[in-house]
């Protein structure tokens, strides 16, 4: 596909370059490089609102409701072609994706579905994966512009999706409709009369609705054929639109083992048939999988472990399948890139996500050691190797893709269905044939708040590697206090991604952008990477106003923050918390923490596979929901530190280290002026910091109890899931109100220390905690033990000692 997009590029007549009168002066506007072009459209015209609007029509059949969706997923419709056009302008794309749809090949949509509880299963309202997903509304007008302009019918298209949370979802509905939901229904969002997931049967509608009464391929068919869970083959789905779930491979006639051209991670790669094609020297099979031409359509997010997943990430990690079978040649099958070894798998957690990766006993789910009581651990390319493997095993085999980003809302904070997501309505679609420059392109968009004229100067004076730079806070001392000011930093300048990328032959990093701004209706430009739109022939800046980051990766997105903190702690206190930090992550001892560096104990590979266990008990036992609550909250605490767990298990000590840093962030900004529990005279929030001894002692302290007040006990903390877990066992959910480990009276633990307190008999649990931490205000909470013993800290007991966690 690379040397077709060169080959392309040379033959394009472009239009006369453009000077502009800049910033920088009277100047030409990029025209070199890979093509990207976008439309700026008005997000609250979009898809904003369409979660309400389709409650009233699934709830109510409310038609107004479903008109006004129509009209929205229109006006996306319009906007994008804006996109599309000027990108098949440049590149002339629209001739090579007809004549290879022309040649039997299917056009494959592939959203990022990595949470697909967009629609609530109970209310039918904004499930909690909404934020995180590709739009469905997206997708419709997406595939409705194909049908309309490039004249591909519906029936020659396709969509698929190898998620992580298909197969938990599926089993989570299938128990609570009782009957089988498939992963595939997940995609469509409806079951029969059952609604719950992503939503792809209302694309199918709007389809349908807009669909010429001339046409003979009809949207509608294909979805049967998700709700039953049967599959065809691409090459025998000629009359139906197709719903296809990426992961299941463990029919292995389904997947095809790719070469790897000079793999790092991987030297070959299984992937599903549906994107790669079948086997060329098999007739049959090449006749039922003809291949795709791929359109890529990522979510625009902040990632918890790497910068941002885009258009990179959902190829990258997107398209491994988690039920692809392994065997380790003793007999013993697993699978290959996915935990835990179950029939529902989840965390992709054997893709290396950093450099260091653990061996792992797969009986405890934890890291082994060497005789010298070292960890056992070898050294990848990490998260970058693992994506450009994968992309340059489907490039191999002659998939064209086209790569569109959806940054109508851009998710900042958080890429998880876990609540915290913040939507940036940017208003942008970005397109284009190359993700590397797209990606580099967007991430610039995200991390540049400072006009490029002023941003040159400093690069030029500070010597950066780049003038994308944005606005941070910064911590310094002032009295006894740690105070928030501003200053300048960028994750570009730590982050390696783009250039891995290119020299593995995924893409370019060079670029220019066309395209249109309907706000101001004016076209769209880039100026030495810039965005910017030209105002008859002045050209202006468009810069993002938000500071984008995700707690997760905090150190690295967010460093001169961080490292300022740890600065001014350390004159405060007398800590040493800027070594410990550059001790754990800095490996080359260059003094900057880049995104190579994420620790040497390399956390994820355990972290995904105790995590993926304690998920799986939520189907595998009948309180498992609760106990997997209990193991991924005392994970991180637990296995930080050697005295704290009987395997002496210090491999959390780096990741702990990021989340306190989080929270010291968070202190920060509470809207509350709180006194500092160590520091005298000292206060946090409103702008001001905590010790770092205050972030570790409300840090611990909220994982257990979830709240600094004995009135204010979590059920979702640690001691609520060990709570609620005794009292709907051993005392037939007494307090709770049910022995249904869903369902909860979420005053229960009040009522519980209230009884407790007027004589009532306490339950039959304890709960083991390090010392210091059995009290909340000076008030000792029932049923917890403080101790130092390593065979007990951080478990629970119950009906005394019968059962342990």
């Amino acid at each position: 596909m690379l040397e077709w997009v060169r080959k392309m590029s040379s033959l394009i007549d472009y239009p006369k370059i453009s000077i502009v009168d800049s910033p920088l002066g009277n100047v030409e506007v990029d025209h070199e490089g890979a093509a990207i072009s976008g439309i700026r459209m008005a997000p609250s015209k979009a898809y904003a609102g369409i979660p309400a609007l389709l409650q009233k029509v699934i709830n109510d059949d409310d038609v107004l409701a479903w008109e006004t969706i129509l009209n929205k997923i229109d006006y996306i419709y319009d906007n994008i072609d804006r996109s599309l056009a000027g990108l098949d302008e440049k590149t002339g794309f629209g001739r090579e994706v007809k004549s290879q749809i022309r040649s039997g090949k299917k056009l494959f949509f592939k959203p990022n579905l990595v949470g697909p509880l967009v629609i609530d299963f109970a209310t039918h309202d904004e499930g909690l994966g909404d934020p995180i997903c590709t739009q469905w509304p997206l997708i419709a007008a997406l595939m409705r512009w194909f049908h309309d302009k490039l004249d591909i019918s519906y029936h020659q298209m396709a969509l698929g999706e190898a998620s992580t949370s298909t197969f938990l979802v599926a089993e989570m509905f299938s128990r609570i409709s009782g009957k089988t939901i498939t992963t595939e229904a997940i995609i469509e969002g409806r079951s029969g009369e059952f609604y719950g997931g992503w939503g792809f049967f209302f694309v199918r509608r709007y389809l349908a609705k807009r669909h010429p009464t001339s046409h003979k391929d009809d949207p509608m068919n294909g979805h049967e054929d998700s709700v039953s869970g049967r599959f065809l083959p691409p090459g025998r789905a000629s009359d139906r639109l197709m719903v296809y779930d990426l992961n299941k491979l463990g029919d292995t006639q389904r997947g095809r083992v790719i070469a790897v051209p000079d793999g790092a991670i991987y030297k070959e790669i299984s992937l599903h048939k549906a994107i790669v094609g079948g086997d060329p020297s098999d007739p049959i099979d090449a006749r039922d999988y003809p291949g795709c031409v791929l359109a890529n359509v990522p979510k625009l997010k902040m990632h918890f472990q790497d910068l941002i997943t885009n258009a990179i990430k959902n190829l990258g990690i997107g398209l491994y399948p988690t039920q692809c079978p392994s065997c380790d040649g003793n007999g013993h099958t697993s699978w290959m890139y996915s935990l835990p070894c179950s029939s529902i798998p989840s965390y992709k957690g054997k893709l290396p996500h950093s450099p260091w990766i653990l061996k792992m006993d797969e009986e405890t789910n934890l890291p082994l050691k060497d005789e010298n009581g070292e960890y056992i651990a070898m050294k990848t390319e990490g998260m970058s190797g693992t994506q450009a493997d994968i992309i340059r095993a489907v490039q191999s085999q002659n998939v064209f893709m086209i790569h569109v980003v959806d940054a109508i809302d851009t998710i900042n904070i958080s890429h998880n269905p876990d609540g915290k997501s913040v939507r940036i309505p940017e208003g942008y679609v970005w397109s284009s044939l190359d993700c590397v420059a797209l990606d580099l392109f967007c991430a610039r968009y995200c991390f540049k708040t400072v006009p490029i004229t002023e941003a040159l100067k400093l690069k030029e004076q500070n010597g950066w590697v780049t003038e994308f730079v944005h606005h941070v806070p910064v911590a310094s001392v002032k009295g006894k206090n740690i105070v928030t000011g501003e200053g300048l930093d960028s994750p570009l300048f730590r982050y390696n991604l783009y250039n891995y990328a290119e020299n593995r032959g995924v893409g370019q990093q060079k670029y220019y952008v066309v395209g249109w701004d309907s706000l101001t209706q004016t076209p769209l430009a880039s100026l030495r990477g810039h965005l910017g739109r030209m105002d008859d022939n002045r050209f202006v800046e468009l810069m993002t106003k938000t500071m984008y980051y995700n707690p997760g990766t905090i150190l690295h997105d967010l460093q001169e923050t961080i490292l300022s903190y740890a600065k001014a702690n350390d004159e405060l206190t007398g800590s040493s918390l800027l070594k410990e930090f550059m001790d754990s992550f800095d490996e080359n001892h260059d003094g900057i923490i880049d995104y190579d560096e994420k620790g040497r104990r390399g956390c994820e590979t355990a972290q995904f596979g105790k995590l993926a266990y304690a998920l799986n008990l939520q189907f595998a036992e009948e309180y498992g929901a609760l106990k997997d609550a209990f193991i991924e909250s005392v994970f991180f605490s637990k296995y930080s530190r050697k005295d704290w767990n009987s395997y002496g298990h210090d491999f959390t000590q780096e990741k702990s280290l990021l989340f306190k840093a989080a929270q010291a962030f968070a202190m920060s900004q509470s809207l509350s002026e709180n006194s500092d529990l160590f520091v005298p005279g000292m206060s946090w929030g409103k702008g001001n910091w905590p010790s770092w001894e205050t972030v570790n002692c409300i840090s611990i302290s909220g994982s257990i109890y979830g709240s600094q007040s004995p009135k204010n006990i979590g059920l979702g903390s640690i001691y609520g899931a060990v709570f609620q877990y005794a009292d709907k066992t051993l005392n037939d959910g007494g307090y709770t109100g049910s022995r249904d480990q869903t369902a909860s009276d979420p005053s229960s633990i009040n009522r519980y220390f209230w009884a407790v307190s007027n004589g009532s008999g306490k339950l039959s649990f304890t709960l083991y905690v390090p010392k210091g931490y059995g009290s909340l205000d000076g008030i000792k909470i029932p049923n917890v033990e403080e101790t130092d013993d390593p065979k007990r800290i951080w478990t629970a007991s119950f009906g005394n000692g019968k059962e342990i966690w």
